[in-house]
């Protein structure tokens, strides 16, 4: 027999709720879950999901957008709720930038721009002075977020420039258990397990079992983790320092 030729399986959040209430033994293989096991498994997947936002940044959760900018305006507002206005970027809000580059589309250069901290930003000094922007302060808020830039762009930044910020992106809720999962097929057994750690307390499994849940949870989230993370080059120089 061939082989299926296709790759795109993905999985909803009902395979995930179904497959963590068979592992925590609340429902029997080919039984359906009550609306009330249903309801309150898609609430702890959410919250799952949110802690996984916190915990790191897969590659497949960053994105890029090139954020054009307007002179003098330094602070530029980001989220999916705004309404399209000057300073205001419709996307959903970032959780961290964590690169980002000038792009000057009179010479076809990027020049790196400087991340800094809230400390750093506090510290400069005229922040409505004028020029390329190559510095940002990034603040994320509860609803939106706030892209501070320094200094603030000039005319010849509003006619040739766009601010590119590489960003961690939210992961997209499971507003109803027909939703696909915004995970990659290599996350499906992670998020399962990592649910069924969560619920197995809940619906009072055996201490040994419940190692065990846990114990799968955390092997299949590494081999999970380990599919995001990019390589990246070493390099070792030869210290030319005088001590």
């Amino acid at each position: 027999m061939s082989t299926s030729g296709v790759s795109t399986y993905t999985a909803t959040g009902t395979t995930i709720i179904n497959g963590a209430l068979r592992i925590v033994g609340a429902v029997s293989q080919g039984d359906t879950p009550t609306a009330s096991q249903t309801s309150e498994a898609l609430e702890a997947l959410n919250l799952l999901v949110k802690a996984y936002e916190a915990d790191g940044m897969p590659l497949w959760a960053i994105s890029q957008y090139s954020v054009p900018l307007t002179e003098g305006y330094n602070s530029y507002s980001i989220g999916e709720s705004l309404s399209v206005a000057t300073g205001n970027v419709v996307i959903p809000k970032p959780l961290k930038v964590i690169q980002c580059f000038l792009h000057d589309s009179s010479s076809g250069i990027d020049i790196p721009v400087r991340i800094l901290t809230r400390d750093e930003y506090n510290r400069l000094g005229n922040k409505t002075s004028t020029g390329q922007p190559i510095q940002i302060f990034y603040e994320p808020l509860r609803t939106t977020g706030t892209l501070h830039v320094f200094p603030s762009p000039d005319s010849y930044s509003e006619t040739n420039c766009t601010l590119v910020i590489v960003y961690q992106r939210p992961y997209e809720d499971v507003s109803v258990v027909g939703n696909d999962l915004d995970f990659p097929q290599e996350w499906f057994e992670a998020v399962k397990f990592g649910l069924a750690n969560v619920l197995a307390p809940e619906y009072g499994v055996e201490i040994t079992h419940r190692n065990d849940i846990r114990s799968r949870a955390k092997e299949t989230k590494d081999t999970a983790l380990g599919f995001g993370t990019e390589e990246g080059s070493l390099y070792f120089g030869v210290d030319s320092r005088e001590w």
